[in-house]
């Protein structure tokens, strides 16, 4: 039995059904009316301003895996809607209060590009796509959204130990995250592996840092993350991330980030690092007491060249990592109809290590990110990772990040969403 596969085409065809307006809703307030219809086609944290003959939409997208589909979702529901005595139209796309893109029109672009009377590009060329605001129109929200969750299946392999060639934990994690204030995010995940196989013969290495993780893989439940995390935005797109708390299996402490895109999102620069202390291994709210290092820092200059015309990135984080080691990590992306596949090298200069497994190693592995909506038959932001390398020696290793600022970017810049255009009309 064999099956054709393209990746990045959907195994069920991507259908989401029209938002249809019912007739006694119809006697509601313009605002009400747009409100409702945002909220049942995806949409969250919603606001609609009528200010004279000026419309202000603002929302969260909860649904559509490229922005520019968001987009085109609420310009046909304002299109159906067909707003008397509007001339502009506005509309904001934030995520927990950040604002992310603002597309500016007029009701009659709208009409125009849905009766076929313009086409998409010189809809476009009318239009104002922005990327730069940092604040979000005031008015009244509705249809709020202070928590978010997501439950997914866990297999996480442990390769190339000499106490056996292929190790497993196979489970379920869960996370939820409760979002008070624009940018701040309370979260918590557990994760639980009913199979779990598990265990090495090696001990730590000289300097370990990941050599020494095994213990905390060998739990069957375990506290993955305890934290609080802040992202803003300011002027002339800079972003700034903190992050403090338990922030992964093995480590708690603070971490933070600063980041900019530059030439509309052909270039991220940013700097990293974080101060953290190792978790205690059967005790989730303890800290390790008996380390060979208390504290352990991590400093990056990380840039990101992004090539859309290629569906390429090149990322480079350079600076200290956990054990001391300084030098590079490369890792490039590519990107195929929503399918990111994945690799990294890196350069560190190892000759801190005394023994042998340590010296003169380069981490390496490859991954690959899948999107839901290749199996669910309907759109959805979802995607989940899965990556391999050979067994984890504490060369090149970084702490793991809820979020990154370069990934929080995503596509949603100007260079990008001109790439994803054809996405916002069908």
């Amino acid at each position: 039995l064999s099956m054709a596969f393209d990746i990045g085409n959907p195994l069920i065809p991507i259908f989401d059904k029209p938002y249809v307006e019912k007739p006694q809703k119809k006697t509601k307030s313009l605002s009400e009316r747009i409100t409702e219809a945002l909220h049942e086609s995806g949409f969250s944290n919603i606001g609609v301003r009528l200010n004279n003959r000026d419309l202000w939409v603002s929302a969260q997208n909860d649904k559509y895996f490229y922005t520019t589909r968001a987009l085109g979702v609420i310009i046909k529901i304002l299109y159906d809607l067909k707003p008397i005595y509007v001339d502009k139209i506005n509309i904001s796309l934030h995520d927990n209060g950040i604002p992310i893109v603002q597309l500016n029109t007029t009701f009659l672009d709208i009409y125009e590009l849905f009766n076929e009377k313009m086409t998409l590009r010189e809809f476009l060329s009318l239009a104002t796509i922005r990327t730069d605001m940092n604040t979000s129109p005031d008015m009244d929200i509705h249809h709020k959204k202070l928590f978010k969750y997501a439950l997914k299946p866990e297999f996480k392999s442990f390769l190339n130990d000499p106490s056996g060639f292929f190790k497993y934990r196979a489970g379920v994690s869960g996370w939820t995250s409760f979002n008070p204030w624009s940018g701040g995010s309370f979260i918590l995940e557990l994760e639980t592996y009913p199979l779990n196989t598990v265990s090495t013969s090696n001990a730590p290495l000289s300097r370990p840092v990941r050599s020494d993780i095994v213990p905390y893989l060998k739990q069957d439940v375990v506290l993955g993350q305890l934290m609080y995390q802040q992202i803003l935005k300011f002027d002339k797109e800079y972003y700034g991330r903190f992050a403090g708390g338990i922030l992964e299996t093995e480590y708690a402490g603070i971490d933070g980030e600063v980041a900019k895109p530059f030439l509309n999102g052909r270039l991220f620069v940013g700097l990293s690092g974080s101060v953290v202390r190792k978790r205690a291994v059967d005790e989730p709210f303890q800290l390790k007491t008996d380390d060979w290092k208390e504290y352990y820092n991590t400093c990056f200059l990380n840039t990101r060249l992004n090539i859309p015309e290629l569906e390429t990135s090149i990322e480079v984080n350079t600076g200290q990592f956990l054990a001391g080691d300084k030098g590079a990590r490369l890792t490039v992306s590519k990107f195929i109809k929503g399918v990111t596949i994945f690799a990294w090298y890196s350069f560190t200069n190892t000759s801190i290590f005394s023994d042998p497994s340590n010296r003169g190693y380069s981490d390496k592995g490859i991954g690959v990110k899948i999107p839901m909506r290749l199996f669910e038959g309907t759109d959805t932001k979802t995607a989940y990772n899965y990556s391999i390398s050979p067994w984890t020696r504490d060369v090149a290793q970084d702490v793991v990040h809820f979020t990154t600022l370069f990934d929080y970017f995503g596509r949603d810049k100007k260079i990008y969403l001109d790439k994803d255009k054809q996405h916002m009309y069908k």
